[in-house]
């Protein structure tokens, strides 16, 4: 792994990219089917309390600065059960890697190409994103601020010209609030994507500037983006159409006609789209390798890093049947699961890391 540092900028780009990446085209659809027209509200509130459940990790980092999330396990712990922590937070690495590539498949299969195999996708995005985090994050990280302008004025131009059927309508009666489809059924989203933002800890060691403060910021951002979005997915497709369409965004740029000559726009979508996946699959597997290499004291991550790509072929072909499994996953176990990892690990180590400077003292 060829790492040196990651500009603001760069990083900045890829928290906002992984925040947005599968969430912004999967999710509008279930929220809207449980808050119905305030269901712009939900990306508001679980990103806050997303966020917040990263705090302990940020101040893990700033407690152990120059470490990344590997390294202060084994520093707290010790190397038997800092390696033990190390192990269940790469399975988690591997588990959203596979999530990622589900989710992918579940697209690709049910829209443009419904008679190819789903290891064909999983295949040709992985081992893709196999040769960037070979060349590590700083490739990643340029990578994604290549295409950072390309897809922020493409999608600002679909969402601009997809209005167009804007009806306010679907937002009435605005003072009706459903608290349980507010607040209770779409908590999941709390998890997915805002949980995940403990991986960024791996590359806090890169940053120059103050690396928790900026996440926290971007996360924030993407949060705000994932409430736009699904206030116009709302706006356009409405409230009673939105729940029964599986992915809003494609559906709009399908209907989306610019001029005779220029309509069906959703392939272009698609690929902006995909853009976004392979940034999110690239930094979560570029964190997986090297947390697996220094846990197990190896020099580079180049050795396990094609044994591994295939195990998470093969997890992300049984993990579920079809999309609805998956949401239904998503919205049972999906908190509590993230939970142990994300929030109960890091306040144990703080808890642990506080015991011992007493101690110490």
């Amino acid at each position: 792994m060829n790492d040196t540092t990651v500009t603001m900028r760069q990083f900045h780009i890829i928290v906002v990219f992984t925040t947005l990446s599968t969430a912004f085209f999967l999710l509008p659809s279930s929220l809207i089917a449980d808050a119905k027209q305030h269901a712009w509200l939900v990306p508001l509130w679980t990103g806050a309390a997303g966020i917040a459940s990263t705090l302990p990790w940020i101040y893990l980092a700033r407690r152990h600065a120059r470490l990344n999330l590997m390294q202060i396990n084994e520093r707290i712990l010790g190397r038997p059960f800092g390696k033990l922590a190390n192990l269940m937070l790469l399975f988690h690495m591997v588990i959203v890697c596979a999530w990622v590539l589900n989710n992918l498949d579940d697209f690709m299969t049910t829209t443009l190409m419904q008679q190819t195999k789903e290891w064909v996708f999983d295949a040709a995005f992985l081992f893709t994103a196999l040769y960037a985090a070979q060349k590590g994050i700083t490739a990643i990280a340029r990578t994604a601020e290549l295409f950072a302008p390309m897809l922020i004025a493409m999608f600002s131009v679909f969402f601009v010209l997809a209005v167009h059927s804007w009806d306010w309508s679907q937002f009435a009666p605005a003072a009706e609030f459903d608290w349980s489809g507010i607040l209770r059924k779409p908590s999941y989203m709390i998890a997915f994507p805002f949980m995940d933002g403990f991986m960024f800890v791996m590359i806090f060691p890169y940053i120059k500037e103050k690396a928790g403060a900026n996440y926290v910021k971007c996360a924030a951002a993407g949060a705000l983006l994932l409430s736009l979005i699904t206030f116009i997915v709302t706006g356009v497709l409405g409230v009673s159409r939105a729940p029964h369409v599986t992915f809003p965004l494609f559906v709009m740029a399908q209907e989306l006609m610019i001029s005779s000559f220029l309509e069906h726009m959703e392939a272009t979508i698609a690929i902006l789209w995909f853009a976004l996946v392979f940034v999110k699959l690239s930094f979560t597997f570029y964190c997986a390798i090297t947390g697996i290499a220094q846990t197990c004291g190896m020099r580079s991550g180049g050795l396990i890093a094609v044994p591994l790509a295939i195990l998470i072929v093969g997890f992300a072909q049984s993990m579920h049947r079809n999309l609805i499994e998956n949401l239904e996953w998503l919205a049972r176990y999906l908190l509590p699961y993230y939970s142990l990892n994300t929030l109960a690990l890091p306040l144990l180590l703080i808890a642990v890391d506080l015991i011992r400077r007493r101690r110490a003292a």
